[in-house]
């Protein structure tokens, strides 16, 4: 005589299934306040990264089209203008809680080269990341210990 399997021998039980709940919960209450502390830190790298890729791009089209372009960046703002042949030519934001710590104008030539500048960028918790342009058009990030001081 076949004799078949009993059937409440598979699947979880309510009990094992609330004790995984539970401990999914406990570890979420853990991470949550360091995700808190991460985003605007997040926010301050992806921010110069975008400003350093901007400056790239403007200076290749600086080159292709051989007109010059100025990034205008002003002091407490959260978005910087993009010139061309001095006339505004378009506005780009900052990621939510950037602002623009220092002000300046970064020019790029049809040449490749820059008048060099530094953009500072701040965070809400008070980090700083600032964006070197170098007189021969080399962009870098570099992370300050205070919004003061230079790279």
């Amino acid at each position: 005589m076949a004799r078949f399997p009993p059937l409440h021998d598979s699947g979880f039980t309510l009990l094992e299934l609330i004790a995984a709940l539970a401990i999914a919960a406990i570890l979420a209450a853990i991470a949550i306040p360091k995700w808190s502390v991460l985003l605007p830190t997040y926010r301050l790298n992806s921010s110069a990264r975008q400003v350093q890729s901007e400056l790239h791009q403007i200076k290749m089209q600086a080159a292709s089209e051989n007109v010059d372009f100025q990034i205008v960046f002003s002091g407490g703002a959260s978005d910087y203008t993009i010139q061309r042949d001095s006339s505004p030519w378009m506005t780009r934001s900052l990621p939510e809680g950037i602002i623009v710590a220092k002000a300046g104008t970064i020019y790029l030539s049809p040449r490749g080269t820059a008048k060099g500048n530094t953009v500072r960028l701040l965070n809400e918790i008070g980090e700083c990341a600032q964006v070197v342009v170098s007189p021969t058009g080399r962009v870098r990030i570099c992370k300050l210990k205070g919004c003061n001081e230079n790279c």
